[in-house]
């Protein structure tokens, strides 16, 4: 399952790369993708920490471990995905161009990949960070909590899991 999720994310970044190179072979602009009202970027839920704190009705010392392992988590993963972003950057530079470094290409997904992987273990230390902090009510709560706020759509298309013969089961 896992194998074939990199497969389809690896497949709709190649696309992603080649409706670029399209739209700069032919000398167009690259649109960005829409926006809200006034064309500005559509606003984020607001987070209100305060709100999440007196829903956990932490002590004095959870409240504090919370605030840190908070900062340190947004400064960790900010630092990261900016990162990221000049890695993408890089690539896209270099498949700009109709004859690439094919290593060069391959040096820059694999630091991507590692990027990507140095997220994934932020994201596991603050999972851990968080159940050492809270307890597990209050833990319930700060899920319920997120669940709430927070919306992912699920993926487009059928993503169920086929046979061999490609049929769904």
């Amino acid at each position: 399952m896992v194998f074939w999720r990199l497969c389809c994310m690896v497949i709709v970044t190649s696309l992603i790369g080649v409706m670029v190179l399209g739209a700069l072979a032919q000398g167009q602009p690259f649109s960005p993708p829409p926006r809200g009202m006034g064309g500005q970027p559509p606003t984020p839920p607001s987070f209100d920490r305060e709100a999440l704190f007196a829903r956990l009705n932490l002590t004095s010392q959870q409240r504090t471990q919370l605030i840190n392992l908070m900062n340190e988590t947004e400064e960790k993963i900010r630092q990261l995905l900016t990162k990221l972003h000049e890695q993408r950057k890089q690539l896209m530079q270099l498949y700009q161009q109709y004859q690439f470094d094919e290593k060069a290409a391959q040096r820059i997904i694999q630091s991507i990949n590692q990027t990507q992987a140095e997220l994934l273990k932020v994201h596991h230390e603050n999972q851990k960070q968080l159940r050492r902090i809270l307890d597990k009510e209050q833990f319930e709560r700060w899920n319920q909590w997120w669940k709430e706020r927070m919306f992912f759509p699920p993926p487009k298309g059928d993503w169920g899991r086929r046979g061999r013969d490609g049929k769904p089961g």
